[in-house]
């Protein structure tokens, strides 16, 4: 490894786009997935599918290039990605087929997945101890950022333009940071010898993570949590508008909210963590979020619940701008040897729970609720007895 590169505020912002971009490529085009449902002639579910396609490329790209770029360093990985990004955004604007746009949207979430990871990586191979946890909420802080942009600027474009339109400025953003990354960006890891860089090595150092107790249990609890968000994600925009009758515009106005909620909870996560125990810290929001996911299902005994939906929506998604950051800090403290790795398995099993969360509340249908409210009471509910069971009880 490369003696520990001095990363300025410039550098943390253009990371945190890094690993922002690829979630912005679905909360900007969600505003416009009932019109890309019509527009193609599909199903509810089919286009909730797109959003699963690029979660699944989401998860399985972290995998390989996490550890990839420990051996190769982080630049290449990600000009790679990012110019593949740009690449697959326009393929999505020209075709019609919604085959394709979900294969398109898999490679899409597969190029993507370099910011997540790398980001991440990057930060951990700059810092350490307290340094380490403040910039990776520092990072999230700017993650947070882009929910509350992406859907009021889609809501926007899909309004004066159309679906596509979203697609044609990610290229734009995509090429963007590839000029960023090229220009501007340092290399924090040295390359390492190829002829010592085996696949048998990769499965040991997986090995090593999944027989790593405090690893997998913040990993755990970061999936479920997730998990929650996801299901979100993908069946927010069939509720507040097909159930609740919002207009395009205004779901994305109350989506920015609750992004905006994401932020300002990740800075305040932040703060606390500085004065408390970041495992405290931690706990909290995991309650906080469970109290929003009861509020939910209290809703569906209500004759008018839509003001309890949009407050319970506000504090379930919020709760994870503490979450993410704390868990992620707490399962990177002791991975500085292989944090591309950890940093991939971290990523591959948020986004691949969303995968499998997502198509649920389309598959049960869209003129209900309920399934939303049980997928994110469910998951909920386990976290907090994980966090009980092995995270309070060591404190």
């Amino acid at each position: 490894m490369t003696q520990k590169v001095k990363l300025n505020a410039a550098h943390i912002f253009i990371l945190g786009v890094l690993s922002a971009f690829a979630v912005f490529s679905m909360d900007f085009y969600l505003p416009g997935l009932p019109q890309l449902q019509k527009d193609l002639n599909t199903s509810a579910s089919l286009a909730q599918l797109t959003i699963t396609a690029s979660l699944v490329g989401l998860g399985l790209g972290q995998l390989v290039i996490g550890p990839w770029s420990d051996r190769i360093g982080r630049r290449r990985p990600l000009l790679i990605g990012t110019l593949i990004f740009t690449l697959t955004s326009i393929a999505i604007v020209l075709t019609s087929n919604i085959w394709i746009l979900i294969l398109m949207r898999f490679f899409q979430g597969l190029a993507g997945s370099v910011g997540i990871v790398l980001s991440l990586a990057v930060i951990t191979d700059s810092f350490s101890g307290r340094d380490l946890t403040n910039n990776v909420m520092i990072n999230q802080s700017i993650n947070g950022i882009f929910p509350v942009i992406a859907p009021v600027l889609g809501g926007i474009v899909v309004a004066m333009f159309n679906w596509e339109m979203t697609f044609w400025i990610l290229a734009g953003l995509g090429i963007s940071l590839f000029l960023a990354v090229q220009f501007y960006l340092p290399e924090t890891r040295e390359p390492v010898d190829q002829s010592t860089a085996t696949n048998v090595e990769m499965r040991h150092v997986y090995q090593q993570l999944f027989a790593n107790r405090q690893f997998m249990v913040y990993m755990l609890l970061q999936t479920l949590m997730m998990a929650a968000l996801f299901a979100y994600i993908s069946g927010s925009s069939f509720v507040l508008e097909n159930i609740f009758h919002l207009n395009v515009t205004t779901f994305g106005i109350v989506y920015a909210i609750n992004g905006l909620g994401i932020a300002v909870m990740t800075i305040f996560a932040g703060w606390l963590a500085n004065r408390w125990r970041e495992e405290k810290t931690l706990g909290i929001f995991i309650g906080y979020g469970l109290l929003g996911g009861i509020l939910l299902a209290l809703s569906l005994f209500m004759a008018k619940p839509m003001v309890v939906v949009l407050i319970a929506f506000f504090m379930i998604v919020s709760a994870i701008g503490g979450i993410q950051g704390m868990t992620t800090a707490l399962a990177m403290k002791d991975q500085h040897a292989n944090p591309g790795a950890a940093s991939a398995l971290l990523g591959m099993m948020r986004y691949a729970i969303g995968g499998v969360m997502s198509p649920l509340v389309g598959i049960f249908g869209t003129r209900s609720y309920v399934p939303l409210v049980v997928i994110i009471l469910v998951v909920q509910l386990l976290a907090m007895v994980l966090y009980l069971n092995s995270v309070q009880r060591k404190m």
